[in-house]
C-alpha cells in the first residue's frame, strides 16, 4: 500500500515523527491491522502526549478491538486536551455515561 509506504520513509528519515507514526496508525487501521495500528498510536502518544487526535484514533482502535474502558479512556483524554471526537466516538460515550447514570 503506498500510504504505508510512503509512512515508512518518513519514519526512516525521522524516527520521532509523531505526526508520522500517528498516519501510519490510522493507515494500519484502515486495512484492518489494528494491533500495528495501536503500536504506532502508543509511539505517537509517546512522543506527542498532548497531541489530542492521537488519543481519539487510538480510541477509535480500541473501540474496534471490542476494548470500551480503554477506548472511553482515550476519548476522554483527547477531550481534555481540547480535542474534538468523530461522531461515533461522541455517541459511544454518550452511551457509556448513560450505562453508568442512576436508575
Amino acid at each position: 500500500m503506498e500510504a504505508l509506504a510512503d509512512c515508512d520513509r518518513a519514519l526512516k528519515l525521522d524516527a520521532r515523527n509523531a505526526h508520522a507514526w500517528n498516519n501510519r496508525g490510522l493507515t494500519r487501521q484502515e486495512t484492518s491491522d489494528l494491533n500495528g495500528a495501536l503500536a504506532d498510536f502508543d509511539r505517537a502518544i509517546a512522543l506527542a502526549p498532548r497531541q489530542a487526535d492521537h488519543y481519539s484514533n487510538r480510541g477509535r482502535a480500541w473501540l474496534a478491538q471490542g476494548k470500551s474502558a480503554e477506548a472511553e479512556a482515550d476519548f476522554g483524554r483527547c477531550r481534555a486536551l481540547g480535542g474534538l471526537l468523530k461522531p461515533e466516538a461522541e455517541a459511544f460515550l454518550r452511551e457509556m455515561k448513560g450505562r453508568r447514570a442512576p436508575k
